[in-house]
């Protein structure tokens, strides 16, 4: 009988194919399967991802000020990146600018090479007039705004890098220079701030390293989008109605008592102020002061514990305050600070009474020296006062409980004027007037970002050392890897 044509043997054969059949199909449909559901994780996890910036450093991670400010561009800005290769924080920048593409679809990203897009590149420097590379390039409404990528950069200083060596990259602050750019160029209105003048206050317009000069501050301010002028109030005879903040930074000689009636009216009006007042002098504002809730002292703070000189008290931790929630670790210096004290009113309603709040103090060490011209300096007990003693405040009345209520009173009193001046430098100074100006403009969502630190990691390898990380890492992980598989292979033969 031929077995060919035995019938059971035919069904087992086909029943041998149509299992091996059905187990190809089935491993099929389940690789087509995991194919299909691994495309669809992978197309959600592209359109909802979570993004976070685990580095030390946080390059990346934007502030409260730049989310606010792109929260509120609304219409297409376009920003061109004219980025030579020879720029020290590119890579970082063009992380930066990522992380602001990502939160507001209507910023519109193109880098250039100058080096390899040359025709693109003379298009450019012919329509903005952009004689160098490294330029930020913003366009907003038919107007645009050029920004240089060395404002980026916080170089070291010429007192700490080594002789013959080139500056090191310190810090990087692309995002406050993106942010001030884009700030200026789409915001419509621009607060106008005063600085007083006649009385020997800090001068605006002066560009040199003296106590006098303020004109690196003046610079921030408009940075930040802020019409920044000066007022004498014996050529105007008043304040300007549009005036959204004064400042009188450093009186030498007396206030006029009719000039003290015009600031009265004017925080009974407006209510926006800051003053920077020397130890020692009264220049007619201690008793002006003290009706809105600031005591000053003829005294001299003093901290053995943070200063250098004697005479500078240096401050790197704040009390909680939106001026100075972004300061931690930030350093402030103080040169022959006065105390700025809270002034009771007890016959003030409790909704009027001024609320105080310190926002820099000495520390436990420190003391206020009622008689600061005695030498040497030291604390005596029952006659000076024992730390901490606060040398700058923030007060607030006529507040209504609702925080997006701007018609408060507001007023910051600082006990020196030389913090943010030419003559000190000192970004920590700087910055914390930038806040302080920000706050009294009802601006606390733009106050200032401060410049990101930038750290090297250096791997020193001496030459035995080099040897051995090759042989490591050339020959005997890739010769494992290779004896492993010849092992495998090996034995799936047997």
């Amino acid at each position: 009988m031929n077995k060919s044509s035995d019938p059971t043997a035919k069904r087992m054969v086909w029943g041998t194919r149509f299992r091996k059949g059905a187990s190809g199909a089935h491993l099929t449909f389940n690789l087509l399967l995991f194919l299909l559901l691994w495309g669809m994780v992978n197309y959600m996890g592209m359109r909802n991802y979570i993004r976070e910036d685990w580095s030390q450093q946080q390059l990346t991670t934007l502030s409260p000020k730049t989310l606010s400010v792109l929260e509120s561009i609304e219409e297409p800005v376009d920003v061109t990146l004219l980025l030579s290769q020879d720029f020290l924080a590119g890579s970082q920048l063009e992380d930066l600018i990522k992380e602001y593409k990502r939160y507001n679809s209507y910023l519109n990203i193109e880098v250039v090479d100058p080096d390899q897009d040359i025709a693109e590149t003379d298009a450019i420097r012919s329509e903005f007039q952009v004689s160098q590379p490294d330029q930020v390039i913003l366009e907003y409404r038919g107007r645009h705004l050029v920004v240089s990528m060395e404002k980026m950069l916080v170089m070291e200083s010429d007192e700490t890098r080594k002789m013959g060596a080139a500056p090191r990259m310190m810090g990087f602050q692309g995002e406050a220079v993106l942010t001030s750019a884009l700030l200026e160029l789409t915001r419509t209105h621009r607060p106008v701030v005063y600085f007083l003048t006649g009385h020997g206050e800090k001068d605006i317009d002066n560009f040199e390293k003296v106590p006098a000069a303020y004109s690196v501050i003046r610079e921030k301010l408009e940075a930040d989008n802020i019409e920044v002028r000066s007022l004498n109030l014996d050529e105007t005879g008043g304040i300007p109605v549009k005036t959204d903040l004064l400042i009188i930074a450093g009186p030498r000689t007396r206030i006029s008592q009719p000039e003290i009636d015009i600031l009265r009216g004017y925080m009974s009006a407006k209510g926006r102020l800051m003053v920077l007042l020397d130890a020692g002098e009264d220049a007619g504002l201690i008793s002006f002061l003290k009706e809105f809730g600031i005591q000053l002292l003829s005294d001299v703070v003093v901290d053995p514990s943070r200063t250098l000189k004697g005479a500078d008290v240096h401050v790197t931790s704040y009390t909680r305050h939106p001026i100075t929630d972004s300061m931690n670790m930030i350093r402030s210096i103080f040169i022959r600070p006065r105390s700025v004290l809270p002034a009771m009113h007890k016959e003030s309603a409790a909704a009027d009474r001024p609320k105080y709040t310190p926002l820099v103090a000495s520390t436990n060490q420190g003391w206020a020296e009622l008689r600061p011209n005695l030498e040497p300096i030291e604390f005596n007990q029952g006659v000076d006062q024992q730390g901490p003693i606060p040398i700058a405040a923030a007060v607030e009345w006529n507040l209504s409980g609702d925080p997006n209520d701007k018609n408060g009173k507001r007023l910051v009193v600082f006990g020196d004027s030389l913090f943010p001046g030419n003559w000190l430098n000192n970004g920590g100074g700087m910055l914390l007037m930038q806040n302080a100006v920000n706050w009294l403009l009802f601006q606390e969502d733009l106050l200032e970002i401060p410049p990101k630190e930038v750290s090297e990691i250096r791997l020193q390898l001496d030459k035995s050392e080099l040897n051995r990380l090759l042989l490591l890492v050339g020959v005997l992980l890739p010769g494992a890897v290779m004896i492993l598989g010849i092992v495998v292979s090996l034995r799936r033969r047997k």
